[in-house]
Parts: C-alpha cells; structure tokens; sequence
C-alpha cells in the first residue's frame, strides 16, 4: 500500500486531476460528485467505490451538497481484483461501480489513522487492514456479479435454444430484466461478444456444420433452418463473417475429424488447423457448459464434447459423420472390435512426448509441414522460459513433485511423463534423486517426510489430503516448508500434453514460480 487520503470537497468542487500510479481505490462517502475516468464523464452516486487500474487519468467534481471521498492507491492486486480494475477504469457508467459497506468505512478510517504514524507496529496492522478491505471488495463484486451473470446465462441458453426462429434481440434486455445498455455491457462482459454478434455467430457456426455435411440440404434450407428468411441476406451475412459464400465454403469442405481419447488431442488439430466435429470433455475437472479447458473453449465452438468419464459408444460419435476418428484406449475405454472394425476410426496408441502426438496427427491428414511449424514455435516458448526462470530454478534446489489424492499418494518421476518432462527439462529444476523413475509410483504419503526434499512441486491434488499433510506434526520440521520452497499452484488447467495447453502451463507455472520468488525475498 503506498497512499490513503481523505478528500473533502465544497460545492462543486474539483480535485485536481491526477493519474493513478499504482492500483487505487476512490469510496464517495457522502454527497454527490461527477466523475472522469479518461476523459469519459459519469455520475458517482453516493456509498459506491470504483477499483481503477494504474495510468488511469481520474478527475472528480463535488456536485451540488459537496462530497466526502476517500482515495487509496497501493502497488499490487489479486488476478481477479486486477481484472475489475482495468474493467472499472473504462465502465460505461456508475452501474459496474461497487456498493461499499460500513466495515470497509471502518477499515478506511482505521488505516488513514495508522498512516499518520511511522512505527513498524502501525505499518504492520495498517497492512492487515489493507488485505481485509481487499477482502470485503472481492466478497462485494462476487455479490454483484453473480445475480447479472444468472440472468446474463438465461439469455444465453435462450438465443442457443432459439437461433433457429425470428428471435429480436430487443426483448433480451426485458427477460433478463436489466436496463438496454446494462444488459449489453453485462452481455458482452459474460461472453466476450454484444448479443447480436452472438446471435449472428451461433447461426454462422450450425450454417457450418450443415454446409459441411455431404448430401446437404438447399442453400435456402440451410438459411431457414439457422433463422434467416432471406437466403440473399443470409449469404452476405456468411461471407462478412466467414470472408468466402456459403457455396464456396461448402466446396472446401474439410476433413470432418473426430477425438475419443484421454487426451485433448483437439488441442493438437486446432494447432494444425482442423476444429474437430466431437471430442473428449471432463465435466466434473472443467465445470462449465463444455466441459473442456478455458484456454480451449472459444476455438471448440461448434464443437460436441463427448463425456470421456462415460463410456463414448462408437454410434454416438458416428452421428457427427467423421471422416476420421482418432481413437485411443484408456480406463473405461478400449479399443475393442467395434472400434477395430469401423472403416473410418483409427486406433492410436499411446507416445511419450507431446511433441509426438503433433507429428502423428500431421502425417495422418497430410499436415506435416503445419506440424513441424507448431513444434518448432512451442520449443522457442519452452527455451525463453527455461533463461527466464534459470536464477530461481537453481535456488529451489532438488525439487520433488508430488500428487496427493485419497488413498492415492503419488511421487513423479524425472522422465516419461509430460508434466514432470516440462518441470525439469522445461523450466529447470533439479530432480531430487528419489525420482529418477519413469512416470509416476504409488507410496505411502509418509514418504514425503521421510525424503524431505528441500522444494516439493503438489500438482492435481485433493484440498482435503493436502490439508490432511499439514497437520501432521512432522510437517513443520521439512527443509522445504522451513524455507519457504513448498509450491501449490493451481493445476486444474494444466496439460502439457497438447501445443496451447503446454504454452499455458509454462506461462502459468512461471507466472507462479516467479511470483513465489519475489514473495520469499519480500519475507
């Protein structure tokens, strides 16, 4: 935290502009006051605050009673609390701003008192303060956020379930019972797009899927089946979107691919620019509508995620009409006659890098020179990343990575698995030397205390179990927990197996190892 002031201004007032160096925070206590975010003006009602992101030029205007304001500017921010900065300092109007409560007026108070002294004590309790104010903010914006999101998610479903007819988006706003402008902001905010562009896109994306099917029906079938009346007008609609006609579209129709396997091998098309027709989701490790991972979902659209925690029937696939099917066995899924016997599924077996996927994938649809491109530009990702962390790697010394799961207690071994392949070979870190075996084995979670290890790595583990680790007395007493070198990032998304999940992994694991680094030299 660098600043907190108070601000009281007489009628119509102005504070001097000024531009935010670090995060900052402006609360309205009492009164009115008119507020310029950018050059942009807005409305500041009373017992609101606004989360602004640095370089944000603020001015503000006392309205007519005057204005009592507290202004806080600090250095650093969570990710999410970050993310409603930069959102706050370029809101349409006072709606996104956050309502405040007495306890953050009491923190205020409390924290502009402490400011005044200079003694460690009160810098500490100031800085305690601080955190518990950014914790009543995040429970604020939660609040806010959650009921515009039900009703956002609402209209949503229904343009989904309604593409096909004469659907107005004008009466969106009224169902989800949001003002016009509110809505769109929320809309766009909630899916990245304004409600017609969505319509339009949803429409755009079934159009595909029938153009793609051989033995499709007429150009204006096709255009009353997604909602257009006019098969003209649905025809410079497609071209705008997609940059060729419908008829010259369908003409480069491409090879329809679908996935049934353990592995995001979607994620390996995509690479080499072929979208799948199906492909495996895990529903209950991504809990949204897809069921496949956040970095993948805009480009799987249009894409049908096959449950691949159920049995995948080979009929449920071939009702996409694939040209391909890429099968692979795992638990719950083998390989078996029916798969065997399919004249359009091609069984493929299990490799030990994820750069070999890539190139089996390229040469079965002719995509080798796609393939070598992606491998190539990963491996320059991968050599950037290895200098990057290089100082902080070495000072971890022998790492051990550990998955601890419900009576599952697993030790990850130097080779032959991809996540411990990018760890050590990747960003840099020194296996400890219980772990020169391939893969992973099973041990007794007592294990860990007996290798001590001076830096453990806990990857896809239960909250439950690590919690359970903890509080075992013998926990205090590991040389990584003494130093600080005990690493828990959050792993649900990490798969290193595919070209974007593996460059998601390294952006996301250096992010967290470069900013455990600088939280041990603050300690």
């Amino acid at each position: 935290m660098t600043d907190i002031k108070q601000h009281r201004c007489a009628r119509y007032e102005a504070m001097r502009p000024f531009r935010t160096t670090g995060y900052a925070l402006l609360l309205l206590h009492e009164g009115s006051a008119k507020l310029s975010i950018h050059h942009r003006r807005h409305a500041l009602r009373p017992g609101r605050c606004c989360l602004l992101a640095p370089g944000t030029w603020v001015k503000c205007e006392a309205g007519r009673g005057g204005a009592l304001l507290y202004l806080l500017q600090y250095e650093s921010l969570c990710p999410a609390l970050a993310a409603a900065a930069a959102e706050g300092s370029a809101f349409e109007d006072d709606a996104l701003l956050l309502a405040h409560s007495p306890a953050m007026l009491t923190l205020l108070a409390q924290m502009q008192q402490l400011a005044e002294r200079d003694d460690d004590a009160s810098y500490f309790r100031r800085q305690a303060l601080f955190y518990e104010l950014l914790h009543l903010i995040s429970l604020a914006q939660a609040a806010e956020d959650k009921p515009a999101h039900d009703a956002i998610q609402m209209t949503v479903d229904y343009i989904d379930s309604h593409y096909m007819e004469e659907l107005q988006v004008g009466q969106l706003p009224e169902m989800a019972n949001l003002t016009p402008s509110a809505f769109c902001r929320a809309f766009k905010k909630s899916v990245g797009v304004s409600p017609g562009a969505y319509l339009t896109q949803i429409r755009i994306r079934k159009a595909k899927e029938l153009l793609r099917v051989a033995g499709r029906s007429t150009l204006k079938e096709i255009a009353q089946s997604v909602g257009y009346g006019d098969e003209l007008y649905f025809s410079r609609v497609f071209k705008k979107s997609e940059g060729v006609s419908p008829t010259a579209y369908a003409a480069s129709r491409p090879t329809r691919v679908a996935v049934v396997s353990h592995l995001f091998l979607q994620d390996h098309l995509l690479a080499l620019g072929i979208q799948p027709v199906a492909a495996p989701a895990f529903p209950s490790v991504y809990t949204n509508s897809s069921g496949f991972p956040r970095y993948l979902q805009r480009q799987l659209q249009g894409t049908c995620p096959l449950n691949a925690e159920t049995l995948i029937d080979l009929s449920e696939v071939q009702q996409h009409q694939p040209d391909m099917i890429i099968k692979m066995a795992f638990q719950g899924n083998p390989s078996d006659s029916s798969w065997q016997r399919a004249e359009n599924a091609i069984c493929l077996e299990g490799f030990p890098e994820w750069h070999h996927y890539v190139e089996a994938l390229g040469s079965l649809l002719d995509k080798q020179s796609e393939a070598e491109r992606v491998i190539r530009r990963v491996e320059k990702i991968e050599g950037d990343y290895r200098c990057k962390l290089q100082a902080l790697t070495d000072a971890a010394g022998e790492l051990l990575i550990v998955r601890a799961l419900p009576g599952d207690f697993r030790i990850y071994g130097d080779h032959g698995h991809a996540l411990s392949g990018l760890v050590y070979r990747v960003f840099g870190f020194e296996a400890h030397p219980s772990a020169s075996h391939a893969f992973y084995k099973r041990v007794p979670w007592q294990t860990l205390f007996e290798l001590d290890p001076a830096s453990i790595l806990f990857i896809w583990s239960d909250p439950a179990e690590l919690a359970r680790l903890q509080a075992h007395p013998a926990w205090r007493e590991l040389q990584a927990v003494r130093s600080g070198s005990v690493f828990c990032p959050d792993t649900r998304e990490w798969d290193p197996w595919g070209p974007s999940g593996r460059e998601y992994t390294i952006y996301d694991g250096a992010r967290y190892f470069q900013q455990a680094a600088q939280q041990r030299l603050v300690l």
